[in-house]
């Protein structure tokens, strides 16, 4: 009798640890959504179009990513320079592509911090809020005051 005890606590012990390793492998993981379908539903936002578009010559500059290794990306930025508003968010090829992106997004998120230490105040506390994060093949950089927002809406498409 012991040991057939044995046996269905290894068995639930096996099964708790297959569905835990599921859910941790698959929290990652995100829908695959066309860019233009990401695009249309984020630039319906007034705070969005507010911003000025950039294209992949500041894709480069501020990023420093390539248009080509990207399958897709939406890039939108404040027009004055003492502004830290933006939103950028991208479709990477593969997980190894999103990770560089994200880890080029936290980089220009450091450098803003630099920029803006000791005089930008209202900047710094948008720069301390930012979103930064990966998901599946997708990367978002959001900073300004509707960061949150926006990092809602784009969670909820993928």
């Amino acid at each position: 009798m012991g040991s057939k005890k044995y046996l269905f606590i290894k068995i639930g012990m096996v099964a708790f640890l297959a569905v835990y390793l599921f859910l941790i492998y698959t929290s990652d993981s995100a829908k695959d959504v066309p860019m233009e379908d990401i695009a249309a539903s984020i630039e319906s936002e007034e705070t969005v179009t507010a911003l000025k578009k950039r294209g992949r010559t500041d894709l480069k500059r501020y990023y420093q990513l390539s248009e080509d290794s990207l399958e897709g990306y939406l890039f939108y930025k404040a027009v004055s320079p003492m502004s830290v508003e933006e939103l950028l968010i991208i479709k990477a090829p593969d997980k190894h592509q999103a990770d560089i992106a994200c880890d080029n997004a936290r980089s220009h998120l450091d450098s803003q911090k630099q920029v803006f230490q000791g005089y930008g105040t209202d900047q710094m506390a948008f720069l301390n809020e930012a979103a930064v994060e990966s998901k599946g093949n997708y990367v978002i950089y959001a900073c300004g005051p509707n960061a949150q927002k926006w990092r809602e809406i784009f969670l909820s498409l993928i």
